[in-house]
C-alpha cells in the first residue's frame, strides 16, 4: 500500500522553498510512505535547495505579474503554460493534495488545482499578504496564515513551519566549531537571506572600515549570497575587521546556532528561523516593496523587545549612521544585548510544520476547490 502524494507549490526564493521542505518533512514523519513533489520556479536557488534536500522539483516557467504593458503578455503566456504543466503533473502523478505557499509559482498551480478538482491548502507566510495570495485565496480549499496579518486574511493562524536543517544542532560553541569559528568569542551574523542583499553586503564592510570600534568585540560571519561572496570578501579584506564570508548554507541551523546577534533582512522565513533559534536581531527590511511587508514581518519581534528595525536608505553612509544610532549600544556593550537575548529566547522553539502537515493530509479525499 502506498501513501498519499502531496504537491508543494512555491519558489523563486528560499522563503518559499524552506517552509515547503519543513511541511514535507512533517508529512513524511506522519506517513513515511507519502510522496512529496515540488512545483517550483526555474531560478537556480530552487534547484539548488531541492537538490540539497534530495527532493524532486518540477520547475515551471512562471513569472511575477507586471503592470508594464511590455511584460503583461509574457506574464500571461507564462501563467497559461505553467497552469497547463501543473495540471499535467497533478494528473500524471495522481496528486492527492496540494500545499500552496504563495507567490507567483503558487498562483498557476492553484488554478490547475481548481481545474482538476484537487484539494489544496493555502499557507500565507507574510503579515501583509501579496497580490498572488489575494488572488489564490478564493481558489483554495482551505486557507490558513502562518502569522497574524495586518488586515484579516484567514481565520486560522498556525505559526511558521521550520525545516530540520534550519534548527540549531547544538550549543553556540559547538556550532561555531563546526563553522571554523572561535567557540568562545561573541559572534555577529550578517545575512541577506538566500540570495544575499547588496546594500547589506556593502553596509557592513563600510562600518568595519569607517567605524571599526563598533565591531571590535565581534567575530563576523557574513552570508553574502552565492553571486556576491567574492566581492564581499574583498570588501572585508579592505577593512580592519576579519570576517568569515560564505555564499550560502543549506544547513542554516548551524549558522543561526552560532550567533549572539544577527543583522538581516526580514523576509517571513528569515524572521521565523531567527526567532526559532532565539536570536536577537537588527532588521533592515527590503526597502523597495510597495507594501513594506518586511517591515511588518519584523514588527512583532520589535514589540516584544527581541529586535530593532533600521531603515535601509540604500545610501551606505546614511544607513551606517542610522544603524549605529539605533543599534550602536547593542554592538558595543553586553547589557543591552542581554536584555534583547532574554526577550528573543522567550519567543524561541516555535514550529508549526506538524500542524500544517496534518491539515494538508486531512484534506485528502475532499472535494477540490
Amino acid at each position: 500500500m502506498t501513501g498519499p502524494t502531496v504537491l508543494f507549490a512555491g519558489g523563486g526564493s528560499g522563503g518559499h522553498i524552506s517552509p515547503a521542505l519543513a511541511i514535507a518533512e512533517a508529512v513524511q514523519s506522519i506517513d513515511p510512505e507519502a510522496t512529496c513533489l515540488f512545483a517550483c520556479s526555474d531560478r537556480p536557488i530552487d534547484a539548488a535547495m531541492l537538490e540539497q534536500a534530495e527532493r524532486i522539483g518540477y520547475p515551471l516557467p512562471a513569472r511575477p505579474p507586471s503592470l508594464k504593458p511590455a511584460r503583461m503578455l509574457g506574464f500571461a503566456r507564462s501563467f497559461s503554460k505553467s497552469r497547463r504543466m501543473a495540471a499535467e503533473l497533478i494528473q500524471a502523478r495522481e496528486v492527492d493534495v496540494t500545499v500552496l505557499l504563495g507567490g507567483f509559482v503558487a498562483a498557476p498551480v492553484a488554478s490547475a488545482c481548481r481545474r482538476t478538482k484537487t484539494p489544496s491548502l493555502m499557507v500565507n507566510l507574510d503579515r501583509v499578504p501579496g497580490r498572488a495570495n489575494m488572488w489564490i485565496r478564493p481558489s483554495a480549499s482551505t486557507v490558513v496564515s502562518a502569522v497574524t496579518t495586518v488586515k484579516p486574511f484567514a481565520t486560522q493562524i498556525t505559526g511558521m513551519p521550520i525545516r530540520h536543517a534550519a534548527m540549531p544542532p547544538g550549543t553556540p560553541a559547538a556550532c561555531r566549531r563546526q563553522l571554523g569559528l572561535d567557540p568562545d568569542r561573541p559572534t555577529l551574523l550578517i545575512t541577506g537571506a538566500s540570495q544575499g542583499a547588496g546594500t547589506i553586503n556593502a553596509l557592513m564592510p563600510y562600518i568595519a572600515e569607517q567605524h571599526s570600534a563598533a565591531l571590535d568585540r565581534w567575530q563576523i560571519l557574513h552570508l553574502a549570497g552565492p553571486a556576491a561572496a567574492d566581492e564581499a570578501r574583498s570588501a572585508w579584506h579592505r577593512s580592519a575587521i576579519e570576517a568569515t564570508v560564505l555564499g550560502f548554507r543549506h544547513d542554516m541551523g548551524v549558522v543561526w546556532g552560532s550567533g549572539d546577534l544577527v543583522i538581516s533582512r526580514s523576509g517571513a522565513c528569515s524572521v521565523a528561523e531567527i526567532e526559532y533559534a532565539g536570536l536577537p536581531a537588527i532588521y533592515l527590511p527590503y526597502p523597495h516593496h510597495r507594501d513594506n511587508h518586511q517591515q511588518h514581518n519584523a514588527a512583532p519581534a520589535v514589540e516584544a523587545g527581541a529586535a530593532v528595525i533600521v531603515t535601509d536608505t540604500t545610501d551606505t553612509a546614511r544607513t551606517a549612521h542610522a544603524l549605529l544610532d539605533v543599534a550602536g549600544a547593542l554592538l558595543a556593550a553586553e547589557s543591552p544585548l542581554e536584555a534583547m537575548q532574554t526577550a528573543a529566547a522567550a519567543r524561541s522553539g516555535r514550529d508549526s510544520a506538524g500542524d500544517l502537515a496534518r491539515l494538508a493530509i486531512g484534506l485528502i479525499g475532499s472535494q477540490g476547490p
